[in-house]
Order: C-alpha cells, then sequence, then structure tokens
C-alpha cells in the first residue's frame, strides 16, 4: 500500500514561451504527454503536454467537477518496484498550474527512483490519470565508492549516464529536447571535471607522510548554488552578474571558509520594472 505524503516541497517553472525563444523549438508537438529528467540528486524537471481534445474530454467527463478540481503531478517512489499504479512505496501530490507546460520538482529522499502521473484531483478526493512519465533513477547522493586518479568519465559510462537519466524513452518527436538534456549533461559534466576542486588539488600531501613518519587527513567543502529564472533577466549574486543558460537557469559554485555569511542573489526583469530577491544564510564551521 503506498503512502501518501503530504508534501510541502516546492517547484518553479520555466515559462514555455520564454524556451521556445530561447531554442527555436515549437511549443507544442500534438500529444498529451509527461516526461520527467533528473537534476540533480534532489531535483528532477518535468515537462507535459495536454492536447485541447484531451481537456475537452476531460470537461465532458467531469462535467461540473472540472471547475472545482486542482491540477497536480503525483510523484511516486517505485525504487526496485516493477509498478503497477498501486504499489509505490508511497507518493505525493505537487499542485501546479497545467498550462505552464514544465516544473521543477524537489524529492527529500536520495538514491531513489521515480515516476510521475500527471492529472487532476477532485473536490472528493478521486484522482483522475492525465498522462504518465518515463521512470528515472535520481544521480546518486553522497561519496562515490569508485575513485579515478584523473577524474575521467569514459564514453561508456556516459552513455549508461544518459539512459539512466529517462532520455532514451522520451519518443522521437522530443528529438531536440532530448539533445537539449543531452548537451546540458555535458556542460555539467565538463564543468565538474574541471573544478578546482579536481585530483590536482590533493598533490600537496605532507613529505612526513609520504615517508610514513605521520598519520594525516584532508576535507574541505564548498557551496553549488543553482537556480532559474526568465531566460532576458538580469541576475546578481552579492553583488556580482550571473551568466544565464539560455533556458534562464544558473549555476554556481563557491569554495566555502569557516564563516557566517550571507548570499544574496537578485533577479531584475529584463524592462526593470520587476524584482525577485532571494537570501541563503551560511553557517561554516570546521572542527
Amino acid at each position: 500500500m503506498a503512502e501518501n505524503v503530504s508534501s510541502k516541497m516546492q517547484g518553479a517553472p520555466v515559462p514555455p514561451e520564454s524556451f521556445g525563444k530561447a531554442t527555436g523549438l515549437p511549443k507544442s508537438y500534438g500529444e498529451t504527454k509527461l516526461v520527467i529528467l533528473p537534476r540533480d540528486p534532489f531535483w528532477f524537471y518535468a515537462y507535459w503536454e495536454v492536447k485541447p481534445e484531451t481537456i475537452n474530454s476531460l470537461k465532458s467527463t467531469l462535467a461540473d467537477k472540472y471547475s472545482k478540481s486542482t491540477w497536480v503531478l503525483r510523484v511516486y517512489d517505485i525504487t526496485d518496484v516493477n509498478f503497477d499504479g498501486t504499489n509505490a512505496h508511497k507518493y505525493f501530490d505537487l499542485g501546479i498550474n497545467y498550462e505552464s507546460d514544465n516544473w521543477y520538482v524537489n524529492v527529500k529522499d536520495a538514491n531513489r527512483s521515480w515516476l510521475a502521473d500527471l492529472g487532476l484531483v477532485t473536490h472528493e478526493g478521486e484522482f483522475v490519470l492525465v498522462a504518465r512519465s518515463n521512470i528515472v533513477k535520481m544521480p546518486r547522493h553522497g561519496i562515490s565508492p569508485i575513485t579515478d586518479q584523473q577524474w575521467a568519465i569514459l564514453q561508456l559510462e556516459f552513455e549508461k549516464l544518459l539512459k539512466i537519466s529517462g532520455v532514451d524513452q522520451i519518443g522521437k518527436s522530443s528529438f531536440d529536447i532530448a539533445k537539449l538534456m543531452r548537451e546540458r549533461w555535458e556542460e555539467i559534466l565538463a564543468s565538474t571535471l574541471s573544478s578546482p576542486m579536481g585530483a590536482s588539488s590533493w598533490k600537496g600531501m605532507p613529505n612526513e607522510a609520504k615517508k610514513g613518519k605521520d598519520f594525516w587527513l584532508r576535507a574541505d567543502t564548498e557551496l553549488i548554488v543553482y537556480g532559474a529564472t526568465e531566460p532576458d533577466a538580469k541576475v546578481t549574486m552579492m553583488g556580482q552578474p550571473v551568466q544565464l543558460y539560455p533556458d534562464g537557469s544558473f549555476s554556481l559554485r563557491f569554495y566555502l571558509p569557516d564563516s557566517d555569511k550571507e548570499y544574496p542573489i537578485k533577479a531584475v526583469s529584463n524592462d526593470g520594472t520587476m524584482e525577485r530577491q532571494i537570501t541563503f544564510v551560511v553557517k561554516r564551521s570546521t572542527k
């Protein structure tokens, strides 16, 4: 029996009209479908399309119930389960505006497999399925048991990563989306492999340790900040400009010293009439 979790986790959409401008892709493909793609161990990206015919059918079937129903993404934890629609470990509902066409979804459990349904919850609590997504196994969270002195990733491993992401299950009509997600994975990997925390950062082993005269340990940490806004917005962090990807997303990495520090992020609309700010307060204390 699946556990229904009342979730306070929040996501955020990327406006579909902005996505179309950035990529040149058509706004719709004439299909009713839902696709999910992993972003990191705790977030995945969902995008969907609902045909007008599907909406008309729902209105006809539900009648007066339609106007009182709420659109949701029902997210299932199906780790190691052959999912039949009823046997998930647990699930939660995330209220959405289906006209947004896409949403970022936060999942609190790491190292799990997820599947999502797009549907309506009626005033009486009945769930009406509209579209079911592919399955994604999220990127592993934590220290990898695999070590590689050169921090290299073979093409075979990269292909496996793409397969895990669910790209091969998207469908031919979404080939352009799959291609863009592949390019995004390559950007993420390139950023990771070029990080100052690479293998070269750890060559300074004390001479005493090399000679077996001492026992030593070194460790460090860093701060990763990511998010998304309108692609034409102006974003700053701590007063410094932030470069956005074509879809309006951004990702930043910082060395994190021992301190109690604020990291303000500010976005201003292209015409300067609107702005939003988020401030992270981060404290690090090494003992």
